[in-house]
């Protein structure tokens, strides 16, 4: 799929603020800065009291120190349950000096219960009753969604793609309210694939880092204003000094040969729309955008960009209230001829400048590490 050639424009000062999602399985609070001294070795043997718990009883984290911490369920009650201010560390990765990590040895694991928690950025995370209330990709799922435009369509509403791609968003966003999406040819084996493997992606991810994942439902918006928008993120991470973040999994179909496809080098600059919208949507900092591979995986951690999102929000609020809102009203009163006619155009007059800001923040995204074949590559300071 073709994407469209930049053009400069002038910048959207529309501006959102983001407060609420729904979490399905609650956290599992693990911190690991992704720069480890030194290779860590995991082992399945259960320990007495959490490493954060040994680190809050010394009274101190130490900045330079890299671990892979598990947060048992009585301390993370107890931790979570006593308000603070979290640690942020932000590193700056100045050059690429690696160091290496076996992933052969049995994994860590902390299981806690479901927990209902407010983080100083007003963010409520609710779990849902049972992991199988709303699976991915069901009909209940899809009726979470029909009415919100999604993150994983940001690029397309921007107008990303060449063709009917916007238009086809607004024609399923106005016309087929009561359906299902239906892809079709490569596009729907690509999907397929993503389906099929994001699991085993997740599973290899936190193998690789030591972390747990949290599975999310739905997110929305808590402002009446922007609750149009929606995001269904991969998963949630916890960490003591950066505070919490988000997981997002790609599995790319490498033009319909995926078994023979390489992990990214850098970040394909057409997902910044969609991650830079769950960070705005979910009232997160930064988010690890991991691409899995049969043959290996990179990991690169994305930093919240508030300017990007009000050029972003700009054009989307004119996508949503200009076309689809104005559209389907009209074909509510059975005007279907007018609500044709708020059809949008493929492109916003300020498409250009957000695919060029995408390809700036898509070459800031940091290279946390590197697999293959089993062997891992921390990259760091």
């Amino acid at each position: 799929m073709k994407l469209l050639s930049i053009v400069s424009s002038s910048h959207s000062q529309s501006q959102s603020r983001a407060s609420l999602c729904f979490v399905n399985g609650g956290l599992r609070p693990i911190s690991s800065p992704f720069s480890p001294p030194k290779a860590v070795a995991f082992n399945s043997r259960p320990l007495s009291v959490c490493g954060v718990c040994r680190m809050l009883n010394r009274n101190k984290i130490s900045g330079n120190t890299s671990a892979f911490l598990v947060m048992c369920k009585p301390c993370a009650t107890r931790f979570y349950g006593t308000p603070r201010k979290p640690a942020v560390f932000m590193r700056k990765f100045h050059g690429r000096n690696a160091r290496t990590l076996s992933t052969f040895a049995s994994e860590l694991i902390s299981h806690t219960e479901s927990l209902i928690i407010r983080s100083p950025s007003s963010l409520v995370l609710a779990s849902r009753a049972t992991e199988s209330d709303t699976p991915q990709r069901s009909e209940e799922w899809f009726a979470l969604r029909r009415d919100k435009l999604t993150t994983s369509t940001f690029s397309t509403a921007l107008g990303f793609w060449k063709g009917n791609r916007r238009f086809e968003l607004w024609h399923e966003k106005v016309f087929a309210l009561e359906t299902i999406p239906i892809a079709e040819g490569a596009k729907q084996f690509a999907m397929n694939w993503g389906v099929v493997n994001e699991a085993a992606a997740i599973d290899r991810y936190k193998s690789i880092t030591g972390r747990e994942v949290g599975s999310l439902g739905f997110a929305i918006h808590t402002e009446e204003r922007y609750g149009w928008l929606g995001a269904s993120p991969d998963g949630l991470l916890s960490c003591l000094q950066e505070g919490g973040g988000i997981l997002e999994v790609k599995c790319p179909y490498n033009k319909g040969k995926p078994e023979t496809g390489l992990p990214w080098s850098k970040v394909p600059f057409y997902y910044m729309p969609q991650v830079q919208g769950q960070m705005e949507i979910m009232a997160r900092e930064w988010l690890d955008l991991y691409c899995w591979t049969p043959n290996g995986s990179t990991i690169f951690r994305v930093r919240r960009e508030r300017s990007y999102w009000e050029l972003m929000h700009g054009i989307l609020r004119e996508f949503w209230w200009e076309n689809v809102v104005p559209a389907r009203e009209a074909l509510s009163l059975g005007r279907e001829e007018e609500a044709k006619s708020y059809q949008p155009s493929s492109t916003h007059k300020q498409t250009g400048l957000a695919i060029f800001k995408s390809m700036k923040l898509a070459g800031e995204a940091k290279l946390l590490c590197r697999e293959i074949a089993g062997h891992v590559e921390f990259y760091g300071s």
